[in-house]
């Protein structure tokens, strides 16, 4: 048996095939999935708007005005002062300045494009921002995400000198307390951040992985190729592979064993290519990882096998359904997008028992579990199943070629 697992390992790699779907592929869609991930990190980040600041008499009356727009300009000498004044409280700017001294100054640098707006001061001390048409209806998602946030901030800035205007009218001791001030406007205790998991996950994790599970049925096509080669009806050689000593059996374990080794030595270069290139960590548990990746690949090799031993099917219509049938089932994993990722979790909830017998799903998920749990326990569940999968894929297999019989060779 040894020596036709050497036959069939030399005839897979061989196989020009296997270099593109089983290697190049998942190389491919990691490349394609980080120019599409960064665009969209590129969309998410604010980028600071050019405003006109009108420092006027009513600016110089309003003593918090000006700390506030120096912290959203990136000024970290106001922060701290501005803090609870500002829903800005990272170190991203929001806006860059360019100070004037009268609100028709700053109208005038926004009619000439010099600016993107103006912020103001009206008459009842609000700290006020004018927008120019062209940033108002510009399409750009960037434009409007930091001209959201900044109109957040300065609703928040106007309504904490409402809140210390009312204090101070009815309490003026109150307004003496240093536990009180600082309070005002702070909304510490409200929210709390924190983590879910023992790392930070990358963003786009999900779809990294589900482009793992459909990279590893994809393999599938190394065991279809090979068990093609034990088949008398197909090819030369599986004449004499069916006239050989050699039993069915052994043959099939060569075969399965041959495919899976060169399905995970290419799925092994796809996942560290996408941990330490692309950066999508497994939460510290690479060695599982690894440990998940050569399950994932038997299983697929063995339901390659299945593929490959239905009677009455040509080898091309054999890897066209396998192709076919991945790609079905990738859809379940989230991999085309968030409408299939919520199609992918409503059957997940409705109907689990489903969701859970999807080959492309079992390997996706063992990836995700060794992210977002803080134990080995959901893994060790999904190598189970993996595992039933695979054995009934080969019960499968040994069952559909016993009954092949040929009237000639």
């Amino acid at each position: 048996m040894f020596t036709t697992f050497k036959t069939y390992l030399k005839a897979g790699v061989r196989n020009p095939s296997i270099v593109f779907w089983v290697l190049a592929f998942p190389l491919i869609m990691l490349a394609m999935f980080q120019l599409m991930f960064s665009d969209i990190n590129d969309m998410i980040h604010v980028d600071p708007q050019s405003m006109a600041v009108a420092e006027d008499s009513n600016w110089n009356k309003a003593s918090g005005a000006a700390q506030v727009v120096k912290a959203l300009a990136g000024d970290s000498s106001d922060k701290s002062q501005a803090r609870g004044k500002a829903a800005k409280n990272d170190d991203e700017k929001l806006i860059s300045i360019k100070q004037v001294s009268r609100v028709t100054e700053a109208k005038r640098m926004v009619a000439d494009g010099k600016t993107k707006g103006y912020l103001y001061v009206d008459d009842n001390g609000a700290l006020r921002m004018a927008l120019a048409d062209t940033t108002v209806n510009s399409g750009d998602q960037v434009v409007s995400m930091s001209v959201t946030a900044l109109d957040y901030a300065l609703q928040q800035y106007n309504e904490t000198g409402h809140v210390v205007s009312a204090v101070a009218a009815k309490n003026h001791a109150a307004m003496a307390d240093p536990q009180v001030r600082p309070s005002i406007g702070s909304s510490d205790g409200f929210m709390k951040q924190v983590s879910v998991t023992t790392i930070k996950p990358h963003r786009f994790a999900r779809y990294y992985f589900a482009m793992l599970g459909m990279a590893c049925l994809l393999g599938a096509t190394i065991s279809i190729n090979l068990i093609t080669l034990t088949q008398a009806n197909l090819t030369a050689l599986g004449i004499r592979a069916s006239v050989s000593p050699l039993p069915k059996i052994r043959q099939t374990v060569a075969t399965l064993l041959a495919s899976w080794v060169i399905s995970f030595a290419c799925m092994l270069v796809a996942f560290f290519a996408m941990r330490y290139v692309i950066g999508v960590g497994v939460a510290g548990r690479e060695s599982a990882a690894v440990l998940a990746v050569a399950a994932s690949t038997l299983m697929a090799s063995a339901m390659g096998l299945v593929i490959g031993a239905l009677p009455k099917l040509t080898t091309r219509a054999k890897l066209s359904l396998n192709v076919v049938l991945t790609c079905f089932l990738s859809m379940f994993t989230g991999l085309y997008g968030t409408g299939a990722m919520a199609l992918g979790d409503a059957l997940q909830r409705k109907a689990p028992v489903i969701a859970r017998i999807n080959p492309a799903r079992q390997v996706s998920d063992l990836f995700y579990d060794l992210l977002y749990y803080d134990n080995y326990h959901p893994f060790f569940i999904g190598l189970a199943v993996m595992a039933v999968t695979m054995v009934v894929f080969i019960l499968i297999v040994v069952a559909m070629l016993r009954r092949q019989r040929y009237e000639h060779l």
